[in-house]
């Protein structure tokens, strides 16, 4: 993970307890229960971290798969030039034979 992806999750865990903790302030607080804030700015920011590595581990699956591609087609782009060497080498050598074969022709046909 690098830093950029630490900094974002620790910005989204902080500014989802921010947020929770305002809203929560904007109804008329009755303390019957003192434990039912903080479980909710808890869970929003287990949710807001949770989606920030998930959407981490989206990006990394992505850069992955992005290596992969980029890796093929590194690939398919040697084979495609090793081959189009092999057929030019090819295509000289039969040249070459047709060159000789017509010339053996015209040879033997004047003289």
């Amino acid at each position: 993970m690098e830093t950029r992806d630490t900094v974002f999750l620790v910005v989204m865990v902080l500014s989802s307890f921010l947020l929770s903790f305002q809203w929560l302030r904007r109804f008329t607080y009755r303390p019957t229960n003192p434990f039912i804030d903080p479980l909710i700015i808890l869970s929003i920011m287990i949710l807001a971290g949770t989606l920030s590595l998930m959407l981490i581990s989206i990006n990394n699956k992505l850069q992955d798969f992005e290596d992969t591609i980029e890796a093929r087609d590194r690939s398919l782009r040697v084979n495609m030039e090793s081959s189009e060497t092999k057929i030019e080498e090819r295509m000289n050598e039969l040249s070459s034979k047709v060159d000789n074969a017509v010339y053996e022709f015209n040879r033997r046909k004047y003289h």
